[in-house]
């Protein structure tokens, strides 16, 4: 009986690690999963506006999908020149600093330099433009149906208390222009 229940046990706590490693490594491959859930809250945005309008929030507008196009390789430019300049300075720090030393980990840590060094100059051009989208954003909103539905997706989104503006801008910014961006720039 105890040799019996002892297999019992031991085959208990394979089982549990066994679901233990699969639910972890779907975890950690779950990068896309994050973008589906952005694509998806961006499909959201584009469903409540009128076909004519949302054209106008699309890489394939006819209006401004070259201009995006062009936006966002500006934006990967400049996640690969932070990217390279980081790796550069760690490249320095090594050099100077063995990794198990706390200095090292300190001075890699402040090193990066995505959150201080932002592409504000394309941040601007997105700005201005969707600034001028949201002025028919804000024509809708006049309409009890829309203004609900945005309301709706701006509760969703956390975003309630955004002016029009700054909810245009966070949708374009953050769902069009920047979908693809590396998790860490998220």
């Amino acid at each position: 009986y105890k040799n019996n229940n002892y297999g019992y046990l031991l085959m208990k706590k394979i089982m549990l690690l066994i679901l233990t490693l699969i639910i972890i490594l779907a975890a950690c491959q779950n990068d896309g999963g994050s973008i589906y859930a952005m694509r998806q809250r961006y499909k959201n945005f584009l469903n409540i506006l009128p076909n004519d309008i949302k054209n106008d929030y699309t890489l394939n507008s006819d209006k401004y999908g070259n201009m995006y196009k062009e936006w966002i390789n500006e934006f990967y430019t400049w996640t690969d020149n932070i990217l390279d300049a980081e790796a550069q300075k760690e490249y320095e720090i090594s050099a100077r600093i063995t990794p198990d030393k706390i200095e090292y980990s300190l001075e890699t840590l402040t090193s990066k330099d995505y959150e201080r060094n932002l592409p504000v100059e394309l941040m601007y051009k997105v700005k201005a433009h969707t600034d001028e989208l949201s002025l028919k954003i804000e024509e809708l909103q006049k309409y009890e149906a829309f203004s609900n539905a945005m309301l709706k997706l701006k509760k969703d989104e956390a975003v309630e208390n955004f002016t029009t503006e700054d909810t245009i801008f966070y949708y374009v910014w953050n769902y069009l222009i920047t979908i693809e961006r590396p998790r860490r720039f998220q």
